[in-house]
């Protein structure tokens, strides 16, 4: 059969697209389109040109004038919608292209996938796992002169399709997968993502595929991903001393890894090794954005290891022993847990993290709250608390385990995922399980309550010192954060945001896709969401609002319940003198003043001080703040590199609110507090 494409050379398009229209969801370099393009080059012996998106208007303007032959679409849960968008309008245009859609945003079962497909006749196969090997292979055939109709009604090994009569046919040969990562090559060193990197996108990394567990609200959880592949260091060392040379200094850039798990494989360890020389080198990358393992020890030698460090989080998802039964997870023992965060702050002086979910099966109210209240007091500094979402491609998404758990599931935008393209409006949503068998919806709007209280006071580095105090005199971190949110309803200043947020939580829900298609569609339904009043993150935005526009009346709150825990407790009576220490040194850190005025307004102001707090704080010792006291003169400095963040922050993620959110919630909102210089002998020295 001879070359049906009738073309000199061969056209491909990979597409993972972003919404634009707010700043950026995912500012990242398209790893996975980018390697499964460079395995296809590598491997393919016919003249290709191979272009990868990310822009959808730059795809719109190429299309002007270039027409693919084959269209690969990465799908993930914020980009899906629009990718499928423009994956139709092609094939309206040129129905000899073939669409190939893979990713991790894909069903699991066979009556969802023939669902739907006939709902997206316009796609011609879908890649169910790793897509480098069932990719190639599709377009040899197309090139060895199969037809679309052909490839459709017989798929390759790793693809399901719709046939022509209409029916699914799923692929029962073994799926094929790569042995190594190192067949990829150094991708950044050889300037392949070149482009992405000019555009602003942060580089995106990956040392290690898979994961060993099957936790069932995870994608990997499918015994396919459970062999673990590999990188070397060597080939890890030439892209990052590329990219090192690239952004030297430049620590609004972020590393980012999408390794599963890092630090629990003995490979991790030489990977580390690379980073810290690239650290010493090039003072690249303070930011690195990874998921880490959940071994103590070997997190706690792994970090030990790096000059800047990641947020050292080991997720615990749930303690109630029935939900993880129920997920198919095993955590590490609370007290293991909680003495790794103890060391980390000991000896790495680190924040520490955690991850919990809400809403997973079997869990109830109260069984949720006593998983937070043993969290609180094991010492971990960030809680991260995640509504379940039922994620295509995840075993937890499946209709018999929503049958079983009577789940209501709700639709909502993914945090700013909405285009209009030429008059077409677009939606990328997600789907919330917001009530239970075992828990209302009243019961699951208390818990978000609760969970925004925790993003405040808990996770945010602003009140770092508060939580370090408590550890320090064994006082309940439970106690301190329950009372907040009780006190917090008779607070003037903070109950109308927390009132917002309650009433934005219940807003976002929909009942379906089609009602809130129709809803957004409205042109004054979409302009809220053109100027933020709907579909954000609303834990990140509104941890943002409170901290940006109302730091003062949160610490304040913070400090009043401490107080009130402190003198019912007659054995701590003497300590309201160092708690106002305390509170006088994070008076400094209210960075709202800061973005609304910048700096060139902002005096330099000296303390005295009778415990040195900033010298407590940096010491890895045991010794309480009782142990630092004396007469102190310390300055507030503003610095040069504070001043470039600030200039450098719409840099970040194409959005100067978005922006400022993710310094909130990852914490690097530090760098722009004023620093604390000791200058108490200076002034010794003049008298």
């Amino acid at each position: 059969m001879g070359l049906q494409l009738n073309i000199q050379t061969l056209k491909v398009a990979f597409i993972d697209l972003n919404h634009m229209t707010k700043g950026i969801h995912t500012n990242t370099v398209p790893l996975s389109s980018g390697l499964i393009a460079k395995y296809f080059k590598q491997n393919i012996h016919i003249d290709t040109d191979i272009k990868i998106f990310k822009n959808p208007y730059k795809f719109l303007e190429c299309l002007d004038e270039w027409k693919p032959d084959i269209l690969a679409l990465a799908q993930y849960l914020w980009n899906s919608n629009l990718n499928l968008y423009f994956a139709q309008r092609i094939k309206t245009l040129y129905p000899n292209t073939m669409i190939i859609i893979g990713g991790p945003n894909q069903y699991l079962t066979s009556e969802e996938r023939l669902e739907f497909l006939k709902h997206n006749r316009f796609i011609d196969v879908c890649v169910a796992y790793d897509g480098e090997i069932p990719f190639l292979n599709i377009v040899k055939r197309r090139i060895n002169g199969e037809s679309i109709e052909e490839i459709r009604n017989t798929p390759s090994p790793g693809t399901y399709s719709l046939d022509s009569k209409e029916e699914l046919v799923e692929s029962t040969s073994p799926t094929p997968r790569i042995d190594s990562l190192n067949v990829f090559g150094a991708i950044y060193a050889e300037g392949f993502m070149d482009s992405f990197l000019n555009d602003g996108f942060h580089p995106f990394l990956q040392t290690h595929r898979g994961c060993p567990f099957k936790c069932s609200y995870c994608h990997t959880s499918n015994h396919y991903y459970n062999k673990m592949l590999f990188q070397s260091e060597n080939i890890f060392r030439q892209d990052m001393e590329y990219l090192g040379s690239r952004y030297k200094g430049h620590h609004q850039i972020t590393l980012y890894l999408g390794n599963t798990n890092f630090s629990l494989f003995n490979e991790d360890f030489e990977i580390a090794k690379v980073i810290r020389e690239i650290q010493d080198k090039y003072d690249w990358p303070k930011v690195i954005d990874v998921t880490p393992g959940k071994d103590p020890d070997k997190l706690l030698k792994l970090l030990s290891m790096l000059k800047y460090k990641f947020t050292p989080a080991i997720s615990l998802q749930t303690l109630t022993p029935k939900v993880l039964t129920n997920i198919n997870r095993k955590n590490i023992s609370l007290d293991d847990f909680s003495t790794f965060h103890k060391k980390i702050i000991r000896e790495v002086n680190q924040n520490t993290g955690t991850e919990l979910i809400l809403n997973l099966p079997g869990e109830t109210k109260n069984s949720f709250i006593n998983t937070v209240e043993q969290v609180l007091n094991s010492g971990v500094q960030n809680i991260v608390i995640y509504s379940l979402m039922s994620l295509r491609g995840t075993p937890i998404s499946s209709l018999q385990t929503i049958k079983d758990n009577d789940y209501t599931v709700r639709y909502r935008v993914v945090p700013r995922a909405f285009s209009e393209i030429d008059g077409h409006k677009i939606f990328d949503t997600e789907e919330v399980v917001v009530a239970s068998k075992d828990m209302s919806f009243e019961d699951y709007l208390h818990l978000r309550g609760l969970a925004i209280i925790i993003t405040v006071f808990v996770t945010s580095v602003e009140f770092f010192p508060i939580r370090k105090f408590i550890m320090e005199y064994k006082l309940a971190m439970s106690e301190w954060v329950f009372n907040i949110h009780n006190d917090l309803l008779n607070n003037p200043y903070l109950i109308s945001v927390y009132g917002r947020f309650i009433q934005e939580t219940k807003d976002e829900l929909f009942n379906s896709n089609e009602s809130l298609y129709s809803f957004f569609n409205e042109k004054g339904n979409y302009q809220s969401l053109l100027v933020g009043k709907l579909g954000d993150n609303l834990l990140r935005k509104y941890k943002t609002i409170f901290l940006l526009n109302h730091y003062k009346e949160c610490l304040n709150i913070a400090f009043s319940v401490l107080k009130k825990i402190v003198d019912s407790k007659s054995s701590l009576e003497q300590l309201c003198n160092i708690i106002n220490e305390i509170q006088l040194f994070l008076e400094s850190r209210d960075v709202g003043q800061i973005f609304a005025n910048g700096y060139d307004l902002l005096q330099q102001r000296k303390y005295k001080l009778q415990y040195d707090v900033p010298k407590w704080l940096s010491s890895s010792t045991d010794n309480s703040l009782e142990k630092y006291r004396g007469h102190f003169i310390y300055k507030t400095v503003i610095t040069q590199y504070m001043k470039d963040r600030l200039i450098s922050l719409n840099q970040m993620n194409k959005s100067l609110d978005l922006s400022i959110q993710i310094l909130y919630r990852d914490g690097y909102i530090s760098d722009f507090w004023p620093k604390w210089i000791n200058i108490t002998n200076e002034k010794n020295m003049e008298k």
